[in-house]
């Protein structure tokens, strides 16, 4: 049985998430520049709770939640959306990371049906680039965008991953099985 699993975000979680959304670590990775409010926080949450399908996730680890997963650009006509993820504890897992990122495109493609990805990423964040990389997205020339980051103007690059590419790439990633709740 897998150590990891997700259920859907609830009112429970919500101080926990906001903790991870606004520290420095997970912060200065989001192309937003502002720390969250509890009630910015709490209406985004009475927003996505009416969604028929969870697509905002707690990730946990043997019961202790370590992460998130959520999907913006939720384009149900056209089957595509923009995952994101992001561990909020620190002390996890050496595979934490991988089966987090890897669980995060099977449920898009396999439970939400999506066809196609896209993602962003800062051009300085060589990690996520590296494992959006490894994950079998690729960069989409001339979707370049300009993100305005602490008072400074940051190079955003765009990446996407179909459902074709990643049913050939999924077979190449060593992932543990994540249990959903």
């Amino acid at each position: 049985m897998s150590d990891y699993t997700v259920h859907p975000i609830s009112e429970n979680d919500l101080k926990l998430v906001l903790r991870w959304r606004n520290s420095d670590r997970v912060h200065s990775q989001m192309l937003s520049d502002h720390l969250l409010t509890w009630d910015e926080h709490y209406q985004w949450y009475c927003h996505i709770k009416e969604n028929p399908v969870p697509r905002n996730l707690i990730f946990s680890h043997k019961e202790r939640p370590i992460g998130y997963i959520g999907y913006t650009e939720y384009d149900e006509e056209r089957s595509q959306c923009s995952p994101g993820a992001y561990l909020g504890e620190v002390d996890v897992p050496i595979d934490a990371g991988l089966v987090l990122f890897s669980f995060c495109l099977e449920y898009a493609f396999s439970i939400l049906g999506m066809q196609r990805l896209e993602t962003s990423v800062f051009v300085n964040n060589r990690r996520a680039k590296k494992i959006n990389e490894y994950l079998g997205y690729e960069y989409i020339p001339g979707k370049d965008m300009v993100c305005l980051k602490n008072g400074k103007e940051v190079m955003v690059q765009r990446y996407e991953l179909t459902h074709a590419q990643w049913d050939l790439r999924k077979e190449q990633i060593p992932m543990e099985g994540v249990k959903i709740l």
